[in-house]
């Protein structure tokens, strides 16, 4: 269940999902992420309970790709989901949220992992890094895939790959999320594709050992 309330003026949102469609029919909700999010800023919390609804799962995957461990990307993508809700009014709803949202993201994550180097603190191995099987969070038949892809890339050419074809993001704003031009963007992809059909089985998605 995604369950989103105000306690001592801050929000606490569960990560968990229901099933689409669990709102009530009396609720009529827009279809679009900048609509919704104007909703949320003027109070709607059903509103913002439909955003993370929506966009947990992206989020959370997005998240993965820095070397961390799944509890940390769970605990980052509620992050994000709180300093979005507090700054929604600086939120421009002509602008696309997703890019908003993610550009949030990978600021926490970046700072994330900077204590965690200050502290002296070791990235866990690849193979604690995968999130679990859990119940809430329910991945795609291509998520050998992004496995492989994960282990075999940058964190930002992976970024990159996985908020092109997995989130459909357009590559003007994939080059805000990550803080580079739209051309060099443009050849970070095109980098990336070229490695993995190098570097990965098309049959297995398995890495292809030197």
């Amino acid at each position: 269940m995604t369950a989103t309330t105000l306690t001592k003026n801050k929000l606490q949102v569960s990560l968990c999902q229901e099933s689409p469609g669990k709102f009530s029919a009396s609720v009529s909700l827009p279809k679009t992420d900048e609509e919704l999010a104007r909703k949320a800023a003027a109070g709607d919390l059903n509103a913002f309970e439909e955003l993370v609804r929506r966009r947990r799962k992206g989020l959370v995957r997005f998240l993965a790709s820095f070397p961390q461990s799944a509890s940390d990307a769970e605990d980052l993508a509620q992050e994000t989901f709180l300093r979005a809700y507090k700054n929604l009014s600086r939120y421009d709803p002509r602008k696309p949220f997703l890019t908003w949202l993610y550009v949030i993201a990978r600021r926490l994550a970046i700072n994330f992992k900077r204590n965690q180097l200050r502290r002296g603190e070791s990235p866990l191995p690849e193979r604690e890094t995968e999130i679990s099987g859990d119940p809430c969070a329910p991945f795609s038949d291509s998520d050998s895939l992004w496995a492989s892809a994960s282990k075999l890339l940058s964190p930002d050419a992976f970024m990159a790959l996985r908020l092109h074809y997995g989130e459909n993001m357009p590559v003007k704003e994939i080059a805000e999320v990550l803080g580079k031009s739209t051309t060099g963007t443009k050849v970070l992809l095109f980098r990336t594709r070229r490695s993995l059909a190098d570097k990965m089985d098309p049959q297995t998605y398995e890495p292809i050992n030197p």
